[in-house]
């Protein structure tokens, strides 16, 4: 008998998160491909705890408290992983400016839907988050390849918008016919290995899908297409109303339904400048999908907040 629900984060790594200032998911741009197996190991249950409520404290907080335990696939992870994964791919994404970003695009795509047939036998709900720096940029490209305009989300404190869009531009002058590409051929060319694998799960998977993300995740459900209402999109509503971006906008435009996913305000109110919380990085990690999966499961508002406090070193 399948259980209820199965909690799976994507791990990847693109070349864009190297470039200076674009990503602001790691100390430095090299940092950027340590930071999905840091987080993966602290949503395990290990590593000190942050001064703060981070995105994945939300994740392993929300985690602990419904009793389960997260999976992890590495979709094109190029850095050090120290907690269990099984490998979609090795090879992460590259700059889509100089070269098809996925080349082995209909591959991961296919061995993802062979582990979304597997997962479907022991879940009956997928949720599924991601961590892949420089993965906003991405979507951004599939967006507007898309026919979506609109600013897409980041993790970075300073404004990103003007060097995303030049990312874009580069590819529109690399593939000119970017814009009648779909679905699997037009990952190849500008999306990411994250956004791969999550399409092939989709295509695997036989039951409801819920995307835990913002931007990258709607770009995921544009990739998608008519999946008959299996797949939604659940994110944090810090990321839903971040004046930096048009999420609302995307969401409305991709089609997808979309629950918003409030974070106790006692958590975003007066967080230290000096240090990333979840007011400023929003959404990452399954973030917003956890806490809906809490709520979902009958949690109480009391709890979630006492689950969230639990993972917060106070200082």
């Amino acid at each position: 008998m399948p259980a209820p629900h199965g909690f799976v984060v994507l791990l990847g790594s693109s070349c864009l998160s190297l470039i200076p200032g674009l990503s602001g998911a790691g100390r430095t741009p090299e940092d950027t491909w340590n930071t999905p197996g840091r987080d993966a190991a602290f949503v395990a249950g290990g590593g000190p705890l942050p001064p703060c409520l981070t995105v994945a404290a939300v994740t392993r907080a929300m985690c602990a408290l419904t009793n389960i335990a997260p999976l992890f696939l590495s979709a094109g992870y190029a850095g050090d992983l120290s907690v269990p994964a099984d490998v979609i791919s090795r090879i992460p994404a590259g700059d889509p400016r100089d070269g098809p970003s996925v080349p082995d695009a209909e591959t991961l795509v296919s061995k993802a839907a062979e582990t979304g047939v597997a997962l479907g036998r022991a879940y009956r709900t997928l949720w599924l988050g991601e961590c892949i720096p420089g993965g906003t940029s991405h979507a951004l490209c599939i967006l507007r390849a898309c026919g979506i305009q609109g600013r897409v989300s980041s993790s970075a404190t300073n404004d990103t918008a003007a060097q995303k869009e030049a990312v874009w531009h580069g590819v529109v002058a690399r593939c000119p016919d970017i814009r009648s590409l779909h679905g699997t051929a037009l990952i190849r060319e500008a999306g990411d290995t994250v956004m791969a694998a999550a399409l092939g799960l989709i295509q695997g998977f036989p039951g409801e899908v819920v995307l835990c993300g913002a931007t990258q995740m709607c770009a995921v459900a544009a990739l998608a297409g008519d999946t008959r209402g299996r797949v939604s999109c659940a994110m944090t509503d810090c990321v839903w109303h971040d004046p930096a971006a048009d999420v609302p906008r995307i969401a409305q435009r991709v089609g997808v339904p979309v629950t918003v996913s409030p974070v106790p305000a006692r958590f975003v109110q007066n967080p230290s400048p000096s240090r990333a919380c979840i007011r400023e990085v929003k959404e990452g990690f399954g973030a917003g999908g956890a806490l809906a999966l809490a709520r979902r499961c009958g949690f109480s508002e009391d709890a979630i907040e006492t689950a969230l406090a639990a993972v917060i070193r106070r200082s």
